[in-house]
């Protein structure tokens, strides 16, 4: 027998024994057979799991509803049956986690942080974060289950071939809400969820409402207890979609970023914070820097804020209307989508350098837009105003002056 087993088994005849006279131990006593409890319930949990991968595995699998099985031995929901599976699944693919979890050195919500992580990678960077095994099992046994997800979190957006782009996309396809009338209660209920970048600025306009309408004063429906912040945000959505939502002035979504990150991308030291705790790829920050809904604050190499300030890089009121003057809609020939629904757009990006002047921003819808961050799309205007576009697989557009397509 290993010493780690004759460890757990020693732990084992503690906690039985403890048992007998709880009711007298002292301090000292009740944290040995806390600690005791930890190792063996993640020893039982690693047993669990491989249960469940064996059980998956069986030939008569297809045969046998396992969920059912996995959540009836526990006495569980599915849900909790749901959540021991990819448990299962993620310490499968990495065998220094699960040797850990074997050992009690690390927990089942360790475990958890790390599938958490593994979710929300792109299914094809899934494998590059599974193979650092040893790294991860290292990482989890050092640290708590939150710091563990902050460390996965840098080191996935490392991992990333497009630093989450098309997981991004992922999300906002699997955008919903859905709402219901309580029967015991008459409320109406809301349920949702959002992509981060679309939550980021719900969340954002719904604190700046509540700023603005709340800061000094209370309404008499308001009550005073945990509750309070909840009742706030729910009278400000309503005032959001009744369009009388007052402005803070404030941005919506609030980023802080690195410079060499900003201007190169990802790195083994960028430092990418956005409001609320979402995940931003860093071209979606740039993308949204152009709306003036986040004004990021971007940090020096040695930690030292840089003013990179919004009036930099907006369009004035007087180039507006210039601007929209020449262009009834957006600069990408064919599409029709309105100017005054268009974003006006750096050709050569703010951020290395480009000037905020006529010549070099034209109207793009928000399509486009995403396209020429996101989706790679490479422009350049002549002075004739000939946009040309040249796609990540080297195709070029070339699309005429605004005048010549009124034409």
């Amino acid at each position: 027998m290993s010493a780690k087993r004759v460890d757990m088994t020693a732990a084992f005849v503690r906690i039985v024994a403890a048992g007998i006279a709880l009711d007298t131990a002292e301090r000292a006593r009740l944290e040995e057979i806390l600690r005791d409890c930890g190792q063996i319930a993640s020893f039982v949990e690693s047993v669990r799991l491989r249960a469940i991968t064996r059980l998956d595995e069986l030939p008569d699998s297809a045969s046998f509803d396992n969920q059912s099985t996995v959540a009836g031995a526990a006495r569980g929901s599915r849900r909790q049956a749901q959540a021991a599976e990819k448990r299962a699944t993620t310490v499968a693919q990495m065998p220094a986690l699960a040797d850990a979890l074997g050992d009690g050195a690390v927990s089942s919500d360790h475990v958890d942080a790390v599938a958490q992580a593994l979710s929300r990678m792109d299914p094809a960077d899934r494998p590059k974060l599974a193979a650092q095994s040893d790294w991860v099992a290292t990482m989890a046994m050092r640290l708590t289950p939150e710091q563990l997800s902050k460390k996965l979190h840098e080191r996935t957006r490392e991992l990333s071939t497009d630093d989450g782009v098309a997981v991004l996309e992922q999300q906002r396809r699997a955008t919903f809400l859905r709402h219901w009338t309580d029967k015991d209660s008459g409320m109406v209920c809301l349920y949702g969820q959002f992509d981060p970048e679309a939550g980021a600025t719900l969340l954002g306009r719904l604190r700046n409402t509540v700023e603005a309408l709340f800061h000094d004063r209370i309404p008499d429906t308001c009550p005073l207890d945990e509750r309070k912040q909840d009742h706030l945000r729910a009278l400000a959505l309503l005032r959001l979609i009744e369009g009388e939502g007052a402005s803070s002035g404030r941005p919506d979504i609030t980023v802080v970023i690195d410079l060499n990150t900003l201007l190169d991308g990802v790195h083994a030291k960028s430092r990418i914070e956005v409001s609320d705790g979402v995940t931003l790829p860093v071209e979606t920050i740039r993308r949204q820097a152009c709306l003036a809904n986040i004004i990021p604050g971007v940090l020096g190499a040695n930690g030292v804020v840089l003013d990179l300030g919004r009036s930099q890089r907006l369009a004035t009121p007087h180039q507006r209307r210039a601007m929209r003057m020449m262009y009834g809609c957006c600069a990408i020939d064919g599409c029709n989508v309105s100017f005054d629904n268009c974003t006006l757009h750096h050709i050569s990006y703010w951020r290395n350098g480009g000037t905020t002047d006529m010549g070099n921003m034209l109207p793009l819808c928000s399509k486009h837009h995403h396209l020429a961050h996101e989706g790679g799309w490479h422009l350049s205007l002549d002075r004739a105003r000939r946009l040309t576009v040249t796609k990540p697989d080297g195709t070029r557009m070339t699309h005429p002056p605004p005048l010549a397509r009124a034409g």
